[in-house]
């Protein structure tokens, strides 16, 4: 019999220094409706703000995006672009070759190293010198994984309900957890320990791990259809609600917790959370958007809204506000130098 987490409706709770206020309810029984979410097939993009980087045509369609200080990685089906901004719209970008069965691109909660897993092997890639040299080899084929702050790797795939911890110098250990994975991040927690989350779509859920304890944490359901998941300060995470549609505002500073949710444009999927300006966009693949949300009060408020390329799947933003959103189908890469202006 597989060990299940505790499943946990929204939680009240104090206001931290990005949030203030917070909402409350019941988690929905799982339905017939929930999960399973996909961003909808984008209408032609009209007037997209900011200007666009054209990506060449054999790696032109952006499937994920993170980001490693000023360092951007660009994932597309067999290639992995790394480089920053300027080094993007030049050529200059170092272009690795990967499998296209590789598994989820994420950004390790130092900062500093981009995380790939493919099949067995997990590629550690330094963002100021991007190869594919450094290398963990797994006890079992990994879809998502994530190394944290202070080293340890945490690794999991969409078939299993558990994860894997990999620490120098001791033997992996695997613990269970509810459902399988479909995102896994680290998140730096000041004082403490990073926060790991993981997703698992088809169940609509977000849990925290207590990876130091070698053990899941608590689970919520996020809405009805969770899309993707995004870190930010001091335990923050962002998930969008495809299905709702809505953005939901968590933290994970000891257990996962709901603070706010808001209605958004149809079909969001990318999120990313603005430094300089304290907000969180999330990008609509429906009506080509970009929405920023100011969410220091009890319910976040919408502070700007941008055309964006199609299919933009993927957003990020530079420490300067910069705004990208990556084009999935091939509209290349939208840069917005002032979004708020």
């Amino acid at each position: 019999m597989k060990k299940r987490g505790l499943i946990l409706g929204s939680l009240a709770v104090t206001a931290t220094v990005v949030l203030s206020g917070c909402t409350t309810g019941s988690v929905p029984e799982p339905g017939p409706d929930m999960g399973n979410a996909a961003a909808v097939v984008s209408p032609a993009a009209t007037d997209p703000a900011g200007r666009i980087i054209d990506i060449p045509a054999e790696r032109a369609g952006i499937t994920d995006m993170e980001l490693a200080g000023e360092i951007i990685a660009l994932r597309s089906e067999n290639t992995l672009s790394i480089g920053e901004l300027s080094a993007q719209e030049s050529g200059a970008a170092e272009v690795l070759a990967i499998d296209s069965t590789c598994g989820d691109l994420a950004v390790s909660g130092a900062g500093d190293t981009f995380t790939l897993p493919c099949g067995n092997t997990l590629y550690l890639i330094d963002a100021l010198n991007p190869n594919l040299d450094e290398v963990l080899e797994l006890q079992a084929p990994a879809t998502v994984a994530t190394q944290t702050s202070t080293g340890e790797v945490l690794v999991g795939n969409d078939v299993e309900d558990s994860l894997t911890i990999y620490r120098a110098g001791e033997e992996a250990t695997t613990f269970a957890v509810e459902g399988a994975n479909t995102q896994l991040i680290s998140v730096p927690v000041k004082g403490q320990p990073d926060a790991v989350v993981r997703t698992w779509n088809p169940e609509t859920l977000i849990q925290d791990v207590d990876w130091t304890n070698d053990r899941q944490g608590a689970t919520l359901r996020v809405g009805i259809g969770l899309g993707q998941m995004a870190g930010g300060p001091d335990g923050l995470v962002l998930v969008s609600d495809n299905l709702a549609p809505q953005i939901a505002v968590y933290s994970a500073t000891d257990i996962i917790r709901l603070h706010q949710t808001a209605p958004v444009d149809e079909s969001p999927w990318g999120l990313a959370w603005d430094p300089a300006n304290e907000l969180a966009w999330i990008a609509s693949t429906a009506e080509n958007t970009l929405s920023a949300y100011d969410i220091s009060e009890g319910v976040p408020t919408e502070q700007a809204k941008l055309n964006s390329v199609a299919d933009a799947k993927n957003i990020l933003v530079l420490q300067d506000g910069t705004l990208l959103a990556a084009s999935e189908s091939g509209d290349g890469l939208q840069v917005i130098e002032q979004p708020l202006s």
